[in-house]
C-alpha cells in the first residue's frame, strides 16, 4: 500500500509538472531595434532576455529591426506583444519610465544603476505603468556625449550660433539647442552621423558605442573631441501591454532586467576605453557648473511642458543628492 501511495504521487507530480508547464507556456513575440540587427549587441541582449522569459513561462519570438521607426510602428500596430526601443521611444507609451534619460540629470553610471534599482523595486510598480503599458525592463546603453569638430567650443557658452545635428523628434534636444542659441540642422537616426561627419553641423551627441558603427571619428578627427560630461544617459526599456502578461510579470521581469546592469554596461566602457585618449575633452570644474545649470534649466522647462514626469525628476534629484548632500540643488526645490 505505501510503494502504490508514494507511485501514485510520483505520477501525480509528473503529470501536474509537465501539465503546468505546458499550461502556463505561452508564446509571445517581441520587436527588437539594434542598429545592427540580429548580429548586434543589444539583439544579444534581447536574446538572454528570452532566455530568461522561458523560464517565467514565456516563449518569445525575437524579431530584429534596423529601424527604430519601423519596430516603434509594428510594436504599435499590435504586431510585436513587447518592443526593446530605445528609452526616448518609450516615453510616449510610458513617461514615467521614459523621463530616466532627462537631459543631465543622472552624470555618472552610479547614479544611474541607482535609479534602475529603485524603479525595479514592487512597491513603485506604478511608475513603470501608464494606461495600458508597461515598461518591463531597462538596461544602460551609455552615457551620451556631445560630439565636437572643434575641440576649442568645450564651455557650452561657445555652442552660441553654432550648428548642432539633432533627432526632430528629440525634444529635449532640440530646447537645449534653443537655450544655448544654437542652430538646429534637422537630422534623424539614420543621417545625424553623416551630417556632422561632412561638415554641415559642428556638433552632434551620441553614446560612445555608436561611435565606430556610424563612423563619427571621422567627424570629430582631426581637430575635434568628445566632451566628457554627459548630456544623458541612454537606456534601452522593454515596453509591452501589460494584458499580455500574467499579473506581476512586470515586478519579476524588472528586477531580473536589475541585476544585468554590469553586462550591459560592460559593453559601453569598453566602447569608451576604444576611444584614443586624445579625443577627450575634459571640462575643468567651474566650466561644469554652466552645464548643470543649463541641463537643470532644460529639464526644468521640459517637466512644465510635461515632456518629462515631475515624479522621476524628483526621484532622480533625491538620488543626486543622496551622493552629494552639500550640491547646492538639495537646497531647493526647484525641480
Amino acid at each position: 500500500m505505501k510503494k502504490f501511495l508514494i507511485l501514485s504521487v510520483i505520477i501525480l507530480g509528473t503529470w501536474m509538472s509537465v501539465g503546468v508547464g505546458a499550461a502556463e507556456t505561452v508564446d509571445r513575440s517581441m520587436c527588437v531595434f539594434d542598429p545592427s540587427g540580429a548580429h548586434g549587441d543589444v539583439f544579444k541582449a534581447a536574446q538572454r532576455y528570452q532566455a530568461q522569459a522561458l523560464t517565467w513561462g514565456i516563449r518569445l519570438d525575437l524579431k530584429a529591426y534596423t529601424d527604430e521607426v519601423v519596430a516603434n510602428s509594428d510594436f504599435k500596430a499590435g504586431k510585436c506583444n513587447m518592443a526593446f526601443l530605445t528609452s526616448l521611444r518609450v516615453r510616449s507609451y510610458v513617461h514615467e519610465s521614459g523621463s530616466i534619460e532627462a537631459i543631465g540629470a543622472l552624470p555618472s553610471y552610479d547614479l544611474l544603476r541607482k535609479t534602475i534599482e529603485a524603479l525595479s523595486n514592487p512597491k513603485v510598480r506604478e511608475l513603470n505603468t501608464d494606461g495600458d503599458y508597461e515598461t518591463m525592463a531597462m538596461f544602460p546603453g551609455g552615457a551620451v556625449y556631445l560630439l565636437l569638430r572643434d575641440k576649442n567650443l568645450k564651455d557650452i557658452k561657445d555652442l552660441a550660433g553654432r550648428k548642432i545635428a539633432t533627432l526632430t523628434y528629440d525634444q529635449a534636444a532640440t530646447t537645449m539647442v534653443d537655450i544655448v542659441g544654437a542652430s538646429m540642422v534637422p537630422a534623424e537616426i539614420a543621417t545625424f552621423a553623416g551630417i556632422f561627419n561632412n561638415g554641415r553641423a559642428d556638433a552632434c551627441y551620441s553614446p560612445a558605442i555608436g561611435i565606430k558603427p556610424l563612423e563619427l571619428m571621422k567627424g570629430i578627427s582631426p581637430n575635434g573631441g568628445i566632451v566628457r560630461f554627459p548630456i544623458g544617459q541612454l537606456t534601452f526599456q522593454i515596453v509591452a501591454r501589460h494584458k499580455d502578461f500574467a499579473e506581476g510579470f512586470g515586478n519579476t521581469s524588472r528586477a531580473w532586467a536589475a541585476t544585468q546592469f554590469d553586462a550591459m554596461l560592460s559593453l559601453t566602457k569598453k566602447a569608451e576605453q576604444e576611444i584614443p585618449a586624445k579625443y577627450w575633452i575634459e571640462v575643468p570644474k567651474d566650466l561644469q557648473k554652466n552645464y548643470f545649470e543649463k541641463f537643470r534649466e532644460v529639464r526644468i522647462r521640459l517637466r512644465d511642458k510635461k515632456v518629462y514626469h515631475p515624479t522621476i525628476l524628483k526621484l532622480m534629484k533625491r538620488v543626486r543628492c543622496s551622493a552629494d548632500k552639500e550640491a547646492a540643488e538639495c537646497a531647493d526645490n526647484l525641480e
